[in-house]
C-alpha cells in the first residue's frame, strides 16, 4: 500500500479505521507492518506507514479528531 502520496485528511480517516477496529492495538499493527516491508526490501513504503503511525499516535492520544484534520 502505498501511502506516501495521500493528503493528510486520508491519512487521518486511516489512522481512524485502525484504530476503531484494533484500539491502542493499532500501534502493534502498524509496527509490524514498519518491520515487515522493511525485511521485505521496501524502505519508502515503510517510511509511508511510518507517517500513518505517527498520524495514530495522534489519533489515540486524543490530539487529533474525526471531523478536523489540522497540519503542523
Amino acid at each position: 500500500m502505498r501511502l506516501d502520496f495521500l493528503p493528510p485528511d486520508t491519512l487521518a480517516r486511516i489512522a481512524w479505521a485502525l484504530a476503531d477496529v484494533h484500539g491502542p492495538r493499532a500501534i502493534d499493527v502498524a509496527e509490524r507492518t514498519i518491520h515487515d516491508l522493511e525485511e521485505s526490501g521496501e524502505p519508502i513504503v515503510a517510511d509511508a506507514w511510518r507517517s500513518l503511525r505517527s498520524v495514530l499516535e495522534d489519533v489515540l492520544a486524543g490530539r487529533m479528531g474525526r471531523d478536523r484534520v489540522t497540519v503542523h
